[in-house]
């Protein structure tokens, strides 16, 4: 399938409850040294390519996020549940950072507004993959990078969960409304994107060699970019 239809608000709520319950029984600490571990470096190549006083915009992160961890002076994060993180993790989340309690599909900041957007693990958990797309092709500075991480599936996984969706919603209680092939998730991207970089994150305990479910990165920029792959990836 080309594009996957949008799943309805009732089962993307449900969806971010599953993931707050979740998070009640996570360390904090742990999640952020597992995604330090898997994707930090990469993300770290990529920054330096931006000027320091340049913007990221962190999409989805949850309470991870990574970007505080970046040489650059402009942070902004956003998740629909970051209020939640931030009475969950009270403290722990940075101060010298803009959090927009929002989904991805409409945000709020003029076009031209980030040198780095970040995408971790959240695409398969939105509301409308292809709507977030726009809004980060709409944002994303000519110039600039977006570095985006996703679990994917196998092709008859991902076309099992499909269907099963729209003909059963009530049985699709995971938190991921939305699963996808590494076919399906490159061809989302080229539409918006150039692909300047492709990486398969070793994260042994996430995988499933027999649903052939792995762990990809992926560094775009805009199909008029010419921006090379960092030379120490």
């Amino acid at each position: 399938m080309s594009k996957h239809k949008p799943v309805s608000r009732l089962r993307w709520q449900a969806s971010l409850k599953l993931i707050l319950q979740r998070w009640n029984k996570k360390s904090l600490s742990s999640e952020r040294e597992r995604l330090e571990n898997t994707t930090l470096s990469i993300i770290q190549q990529y920054a330096k390519q931006q000027p320091k006083e340049g913007s990221v915009l962190e999409i989805g992160g949850g309470p991870c996020c990574i970007a505080r961890l970046l040489n650059l002076k402009h942070k902004t994060y956003l998740d629909p549940l970051i209020d939640d993180f931030r009475r969950m993790f009270p403290g722990e989340l940075p101060e010298d950072a803009e959090y927009l309690a929002t989904t991805a599909e409409r945000i709020s900041k003029p076009a031209n507004s980030y040198d780095l957007i970040l995408c971790l693990n959240m695409i398969s958990h939105s509301l409308n993959p292809e709507l977030i797309m726009h809004e980060i092709e709409r944002l994303l500075k000519p110039g600039g990078t977006l570095i985006l991480s996703i679990r994917t599936h196998s092709p008859i996984e991902a076309r099992l969960h499909y269907w099963a969706l729209q003909a059963c919603p009530f049985l699709c209680k995971k938190t991921r409304p939305y699963y996808y092939s590494l076919t399906g998730i490159q061809r989302t991207l080229t539409r918006h994107f150039n692909i300047i970089d492709e990486k398969n994150l070793d994260i042994k305990a996430l995988s499933n060699p027999y649903l052939r479910r792995q762990w990809h990165l992926f560094v775009c920029t805009h199909k008029k970019n010419k921006l090379q792959p960092s030379s120490s990836s």
